[in-house]
């Protein structure tokens, strides 16, 4: 893949992104979590239950209303 290919990619249409402090402990400690753990949360747009994972990398949503938001 070339660099302009790669940058071109980066910014399509139904990325997601935000900025993250590595120092935020709580937060990286859901990172690598799977999207079944700690199940204690809601999804802040069809109230289902959702992951710590979820709630700290997914905008608070569960996976259908994330991936709703990026199309």
């Amino acid at each position: 893949m070339t660099q302009e290919t790669e940058e071109d990619t980066f910014w399509e249409e139904g990325s997601f992104m935000e900025t993250v402090d590595p120092n935020d402990k709580n937060k990286m400690r859901t990172f690598h979590m799977k999207h079944d753990e700690e199940m204690d949360y809601n999804c802040k747009q069809c109230n289902i239950k959702i992951s710590a994972h979820n709630k700290d990398w997914h905008a608070h949503l569960c996976d259908n209303c994330f991936d709703k938001m990026l199309k």
